[in-house]
């Protein structure tokens, strides 16, 4: 509330400035942010209405936004927090979650993926990773966050930013694996090694 107070009780020229650093440190990576919340929730209406809450959020607490920091990473941070709070929201039933141990136990080596494949496949199997691999794929390999930076926009520590991305990674490859072994991508290694 104190925000909304002061920013209630700012000159009109501050107000616009104010306005203005917004507009210039927040809005380029509004197209960045909607993109990963459509793969994190699989749905673009709920993807926009998550976002629009990012940057209402965001514009809240702008006057706390430190300048010269990574304004896009304090958004994802926003984004990810916005993303939990809809999910509780939208899901009043407590959901199975695979844990972390049970895909690491039951995982085989996968084969190296091919170089044929297409976009919509990657992104098709990006989208069947258990979410907690997906985000730390997403923010890592997608959007080229450093593991650091991963790990505050996801409130964990690093050491669970890396083992998720590499389980997450595993689990790409094995699902790529098997989408280029039905194209007949991969069968003669396969038959060489036989």
């Amino acid at each position: 509330m104190t925000g909304d107070v002061s920013r209630a009780q700012e000159s009109p020229s501050a107000a616009q400035a104010a306005s203005a650093n917004f507009d210039a440190e927040a809005m380029p990576h509004l197209n960045d942010l909607y993109r990963s919340a459509v793969r994190i929730l699989g749905d673009p209406q709920r993807a926009e209405d998550v976002v629009q809450e990012v940057y209402l959020q965001a514009w809240k607490s702008f006057h706390r936004f430190e300048a010269g920091t990574n304004c896009r990473a304090w958004l994802y941070k926003i984004l990810f927090h916005c993303v939990h709070h809809h999910r509780r929201k939208w899901f009043r039933f407590p959901l199975l979650k695979e844990t972390e141990e049970f895909l690491e136990a039951n995982l085989v080596a996968p084969a190296p993926i091919p170089e044929q494949l297409t976009d919509a496949q990657i992104l098709a199997a990006l989208d069947q990773l258990p979410g907690d691999f997906r985000a730390a794929v997403l923010l890592v390999d997608v959007e080229e966050f450093a593991y650091k930076e991963a790990a505050d926009i996801l409130g964990i520590p690093i050491g669970t930013v890396m083992s998720r991305l590499s389980r997450g990674r595993k689990l790409l490859r094995e699902q790529l694996a098997a989408v280029a072994q039905s194209y007949g991508i991969g069968q003669n290694a396969k038959a060489k090694s036989s």
